[in-house]
């Protein structure tokens, strides 16, 4: 076929292109398949992490379905959503070695937004808004490690304002209006 000479060697092109792509195949054929999963359903949940069907192995991969994300050695790791049964999505955020981490955002069935508010190592904190389905408000405040903190003002579905959730608060009690 094609060949040509390297260092007064003759090179065979054919010979070592087909060497390389049955190397490429040998490695392909080697490599466990891991990580193939449709939906949740097809995991095992124990002890808190997610093993293959057969529940011997961590799941590291990818599932679809409503709930659709990826695994690192069984926890939820990088970008989540869920979705409602009719396609609209229910919520999205981000996973951490099975932790929610960073801005996460809830939504109605109908698509118009719930919630929006950060998470640190599962927990509440930052700022945090939420919506009645008619996007008026009806709270909006601020977390620490999962507890309320500074000033929060929440409303009623009839818009007067909810004098349980606003005020100001310390570490989850509320200590003045």
């Amino acid at each position: 076929m094609y060949s040509f000479y390297l260092d007064n060697s003759r090179v065979d092109l054919w010979e070592t292109s087909m060497f390389r792509v049955i190397s490429l195949f040998a490695i392909l054929i080697a490599t466990p398949v891991t990580g193939v999963a449709e939906t949740m359903e097809d995991l095992v949940k124990r002890d808190g992490r997610y093993y293959t069907a057969r529940g011997n192995e961590l799941f590291t991969g990818v599932v679809s379905g409503p709930d659709r994300g990826s695994f690192k050695e069984g926890l939820r790791h990088g970008e989540w959503t869920s979705f409602y049964e009719n396609g609209q999505v229910k919520n999205r955020g981000r996973y951490l070695a099975g932790q929610k981490e960073g801005l996460w955002s809830g939504y109605y069935r109908s698509g118009q937004l719930f919630y929006r508010g950060a998470y640190k190592a599962n927990q509440k904190d930052g700022s945090w808004v939420s919506y009645y389905e008619d996007d008026t408000l009806f709270y909006q405040g601020a977390y620490l490690l999962g507890k309320e903190t500074g000033e929060w003002t929440a409303f009623n579905p009839d818009g007067s304002v909810w004098d349980y959730k606003t005020g100001v608060f310390e570490a989850g009690v509320k200590v003045s209006d």
